[in-house]
């Protein structure tokens, strides 16, 4: 590896993604990923994240006085509020700084993004390549014009430069984790005690109406070779001491072949490692091969990320899920013929109709066709996860115009998109933005995903309880989840929903308890 020049000092900030009460550890990847080229160039590149560093401002403020400028990674909702925060103390200092903005809100709404007094240059799509040409031209303070896939101010106007094609994988470093402390980062999971987090791929082929891939990737798929896959996750497990791999893919399986070759390559190099929130699809990964699936179990696979999103078939077509309920229930099966978890993700509140009435009909009809779904996998299979998030559309996804048609309220500037709130402790306040949920649909849709469907997994209880080590908390721990849980029982049994004493108990907990 080269030697630092600190001359050529590039600050980054990965702004938390959820409200300061409510800590956040993991690993900033997309920062490493618009740092692998720039490290092996020599540059010295600080990457800040709240968790990762004490008196965070004053050494943003002193490390940005001789950088070549402040990079922000952002995705709509808080990340933005805590980006602008520093960005702002910045600026302030050192007003000439140049302040660079990537990230999926950015990317949807570059122009928008780049108006704010905080920002000068935004990123669009992904930055490996984009960022280093960027940080090289700001460097030697050259023109910005002939960087693709850029929006950026110049002269008091707002230049666009043209699109970059997707980049190649196969030719990008591996991702620099020596960047960062993974002591702080690392994470533990139902699979594994020490899970770091990977990306083998950008994209998805897919036109979910609710997904703004389509728009940032333009539906394309572009991934990493499977010698690369597992050269990178050898080395996590030698290097860094990884268990287990948290794969954040956007859809890991587009490649049933490559999936194959991954699996296999584990066993041939005897990788004693899990891996698992790989994300993929249901009707895609129920065509997969049955000696895939075995490779896939053997080599490690514990649990698949997937939106089943409704019960109700209706919802799915208006989404453009192109799968139906019967695909999920299948599915169901073959994840436990072969023992790996499933991770559902459910919505609610879809925008459906001007009509109010229609509307709490069509909600209704969510509701129970979902959780009577819900009810049918729970008797496949006791150990899956289901959560259930309140539909709020992302800026730039088809069902965000059909939904601003049917009366959603949306910011118009950065700091507007601030307060736009995406996390599922969110949805009560999101009934202020639309006006197709009820706010008691909205505390419905928290409570399941958060209590009831969190406690019924019995791999919380695990994950919770390794937490903690003083056998005062630990007793206190086991005696209230238990309590909890007969009661989430007794409810889930009979549908009994009102009167949630126990979930508002549950909510302070979680709020000031620090455990999840």
């Amino acid at each position: 590896m080269k030697k630092k020049n600190t001359t050529k000092k590039v600050v980054l900030y990965f702004p938390t993604p959820f409200p300061y009460f409510r800590p956040w550890k993991g690993i900033p990847m997309s920062l490493l990923a618009i740092s692998r080229l720039l490290d092996t160039q020599g540059y010295d590149i600080k990457i800040y994240s709240r968790h990762l560093q004490k008196n965070l401002a004053k050494k943003i403020i002193r490390d940005s006085k001789d950088a070549i400028c402040l990079g922000i990674s952002a995705m709509t909702g808080f990340q933005i509020h805590d980006g602008l925060k520093i960005a702002k103390l910045v600026k302030k200092k050192y007003p000439n700084l140049p302040i660079v903005w990537g990230g999926w809100h950015p990317s949807i709404l570059p122009e928008e993004t780049v108006r704010s007094k905080y920002v000068d240059i935004v990123v669009i799509g992904q930055g490996d390549e984009t960022f280093t040409q960027l940080v090289h031209a700001l460097e030697k303070k050259q023109s910005l014009k002939n960087i693709a896939g850029i929006v950026y101010k110049s002269s008091k106007k707002i230049r666009h430069t043209s699109p970059r094609p997707p980049v190649d994988l196969a030719k990008l470093p591996p991702l620099p984790y020596h960047l960062v402390d993974l002591s702080k980062c690392a994470i533990t999971t139902e699979y594994g005690q020490k899970t770091i987090s990977y990306i083998s791929s950008y994209g998805c082929p897919h036109r979910c109406g609710f997904c703004v891939e389509p728009i940032v990737n333009k539906r394309t798929w572009v991934a990493a070779t499977a010698k690369t896959v597992l050269d990178e996750w050898e080395n996590l497990v030698k290097t860094y001491r990884a268990d287990s791999i948290a794969v954040i893919d956007s859809n890991f399986f587009v490649d049933e072949k490559r999936v194959y070759d991954i699996c296999r390559g584990i066993l041939k190099r005897k990788l004693k490692i899990k891996w698992g929130n790989a994300n993929g699809r249901v009707r895609q990964l129920s065509l997969y091969h049955p000696k895939t699936w075995r490779l896939m179990q053997k080599s490690g696979c514990s649990m698949i990320l997937t939106g089943a999103e409704s019960g109700s078939q209706s919802a799915l077509d208006l989404i453009s899920k192109d799968m139906n309920v019967n695909e999920i229930i299948k599915f169901t099966r073959l994840c436990k013929k072969y023992g790996i978890k499933i991770l559902y993700s459910f919505l609610v509140g879809l925008p459906w109709s001007k009509d109010p009435k229609e509307n709490n009909r069509f909600v209704k009809s969510e509701y129970q066709s979902t959780l009577a779904l819900i009810n049918k996998l729970l008797k496949i299979c006791q150990r899956n996860r289901y959560t259930y998030y309140l539909f709020l559309p992302y800026p730039g996804a088809p069902l965000f115009h059909r939904a601003k048609q049917l009366g959603l309220k949306h910011p118009h500037t950065l700091h507007g998109w601030s307060q736009y709130l995406m996390s599922p402790e969110d949805a009560f306040n999101i009934a202020i933005y639309q006006r197709w949920i009820s706010a008691s649909d909205a505390r419905l849709t928290a409570m399941l995903t958060q209590y009831i469907f969190g406690l019924m997994d019995q791999d919380t209880y695990d994950v919770l309880l390794s937490r903690i080590s003083n056998p005062l908390y630990r007793g206190f721990f086991i005696f209230s989840y238990k309590s909890a849980l007969l009661l989430v029982k007794i409810r889930w049994r009979y549908k009994f929903f009102s009167l949630p004493f126990d979930y508002y108990l549950f909510t302070l907990f979680h709020k000031y308890g620090h455990l999840v």
